[in-house]
């Protein structure tokens, strides 16, 4: 929570809400204390006996690499790009996100607007951003 009070007064209304089922409010209010059912929980308790990741070590397993100090299944680590069996996941998760964003951003422009956003289908940098029309 960066913003002082901010963050916390948006929490505080959403788990407060009983128009949310009462399980998604459950799971961030777990997500938040950070006692989510995940291996290093689970460790934490003595439920497990290891606290690595087990898709990453799964991922590692089938390139045939060594399962030697994977990282700690966190909840943070699941939904973060750098666990390697959720990476794709993740990416396409992010990538969908963007793609919202974009098409927000592009249905609010006015008509007259002399600004164009980058397509999401070309990859673009400012060499051929300056060689598509002169400003």
């Amino acid at each position: 929570m960066l913003r002082q009070d901010a963050e916390r007064f948006m929490l505080g209304k959403y788990l407060s809400d009983k128009k949310i089922p009462w399980q998604r409010r459950r799971r961030l209010g777990m997500t938040v204390a950070g006692n989510t059912p995940t291996a290093s929980f689970l460790t934490k308790i003595g439920m497990m006996q290891s606290a690595g990741c087990w898709l990453c070590k799964t991922a590692q397993e089938a390139r045939g690499e060594s399962t030697d100090g994977l990282a700690d299944e966190t909840h943070g680590h699941i939904n973060n790009a750098g666990c390697e069996g959720m990476a794709t996941t993740v990416t396409a998760a992010l990538h969908s996100i963007w793609r919202h964003l974009y098409d927000s951003m592009h249905a609010a422009q006015k008509p007259k607007s002399k600004h164009k956003f980058v397509t999401l289908d070309q990859e673009s940098n400012m060499s051929t951003v300056w060689r598509r029309k002169s400003f």
